[in-house]
């Protein structure tokens, strides 16, 4: 019955060059920037959501109690998509074409049922679920890419597909300001089904590239053998250090702006609404970090030296911004100016993995590798924000917290040694 199944959204392997890399790059780039809308999309709508579930749980919808609660339902998100790693086993077994339409059809059905839920346990179920389809985008559709598409093409390509991610961003904040009062939180998870609406151009326009199709049957226990596991562990250890960065940074942005805002007397609307532009003021660093990415790779020439551009750069932005913008200068006009720096190295790293992430890893292990590196990134990674918690009790300061936390890109510069340099290299087969 499983293989009926998975043959039905099976492609048709096509000839070299019967597809054109144009739609295979917006194939995948469509498809990650709807995750990272469905997946953004909670933080806009949470307080609206718990406090109808929570009491149709049984639970007071106080303050403390949706900070507990959206807390908790964050990780178990999460949780899902660390246990996404399956999926990168998938598509180097069943084809990137097959199994990206699957991972599609999983998160939007998910965040769609989220809609419907009638209690606390049914929407962490459905977000778990939802989480588990998101995190398998990354294994299946940057190989999908990567072998899809001419070699002189390929860095460029691979370097811009991140930037779906704050599109996708932005999307979620103007369909919010838009349309989210009138639709509610429930309209606005089932608008979560639209990403489905790509399988049928993925199954009729997106043939499953040739090297995949004539593929041996991999062995995930090949990743952990010889060589090849040094490049994994380094891989996945460096994918922690920039998810930790990023969840300890970033993320915090809004928050510090808001709490600073209503201790000086602003109103919660107007500190939100603050919060809110500090985010997107962050994402055009994004934006353009990933857009610049592949000249960067090809004006160093090597995979390494970028990497530790943007360690360094990730390092000095974040401590700058929180420590001396705010913590020593208490600037706030200054933090704001020096967001989009921010995002370019704390965000815009993620550009460059999309292109260096597959080249470490042969066509018969390339998801598996992409997805457990991810995956397990994202699991030590997680620690971050918690560890963000701690210490801003401890030192009774968030910027000081963050800003210690900022030496992990130091933690992450001996592992880029360890990963094979890629640059001016095909990618393997």
């Amino acid at each position: 019955m499983t293989e009926s199944i998975v043959d039905t959204l099976a492609p048709s392997v096509a000839a070299p060059g019967a597809v054109s890399p144009r739609k295979v790059f917006w194939a995948t780039w469509f498809g990650w920037m709807l995750d990272g809308f469905d997946s953004s999309m909670y933080a806009y709508i949470l307080v609206g959501a718990l406090s109808e579930l929570l009491p149709a749980s049984g639970i007071e919808p106080s303050r403390a109690n949706i900070g507990i609660y959206g807390g908790l339902l964050f990780s178990i998100f999460m949780l899902g998509w660390a246990c996404s790693m399956v999926w990168g086993w998938a598509a180097d077994r069943y084809g990137r074409v097959r199994i990206m339409c699957w991972t599609v059809l999983v998160y939007s059905l998910f965040t769609a049922l989220c809609g419907l839920a009638t209690g606390i346990v049914m929407f962490a179920l459905f977000r778990f679920v939802a989480g588990f389809g998101i995190g398998g985008e990354w294994a299946a559709g940057t190989p999908l890419l990567q072998e899809s598409v001419p070699e002189n093409t390929r860095v460029r390509l691979a370097g811009w597909l991140h930037t779906a991610t704050p599109t996708g961003l932005f999307l979620a904040a103007a369909v919010t300001l838009a349309i989210g009062s009138t639709l509610g939180w429930r309209g606005m998870f089932l608008l979560g089904i639209l990403p489905a609406l790509l399988i049928a151009y993925l199954r009729s326009n997106i043939p499953e590239p040739e090297r995949s199709a004539a593929r041996e049957q991999p062995s995930v226990a090949a990743l952990f053998a010889g060589d090849q596991a040094r490049t994994t562990w380094a891989a996945a250890l460096m994918m922690a250090c920039i998810i930790f960065g990023l969840w300890s940074s970033n993320f915090w942005a809004p928050t510090v702006i808001s709490t600073k805002l209503v201790a000086a007397g602003a109103t919660p609307a107007h500190a939100q609404e603050m919060g809110a532009v500090a985010g997107l003021i962050t994402n055009v660093g994004t934006l353009i970090g990933c857009l610049l990415v592949p000249w960067l790779t090809t004006w160093l020439g090597s995979r390494r030296r970028t990497a530790v551009l943007f360690f360094v750069g990730g390092l000095i932005s974040v401590v700058v911004c929180y420590e001396v913008a705010i913590e020593w200068l208490d600037s706030l006009t200054l933090f704001m100016v020096l967001l989009p720096v921010l995002g370019f190295f704390t965000n815009g790293v993620f550009g460059l993995f999309t292109i260096w992430l597959p080249e470490m890893f042969p066509s018969a292990l390339r998801g598996s590798g992409s997805g457990f590196a991810f995956s397990m990134g994202r699991v030590l990674g997680a620690a971050g924000p918690t560890l963000i918690g701690a210490l801003a009790a401890r030192t009774g300061s968030f910027p000081l917290a963050i800003s210690m936390l900022s030496l992990i890109y130091v933690v992450g510069l001996p592992l880029i040694a360890l990963a094979p340099e890629t640059a001016g290299k095909p990618l393997a087969k």
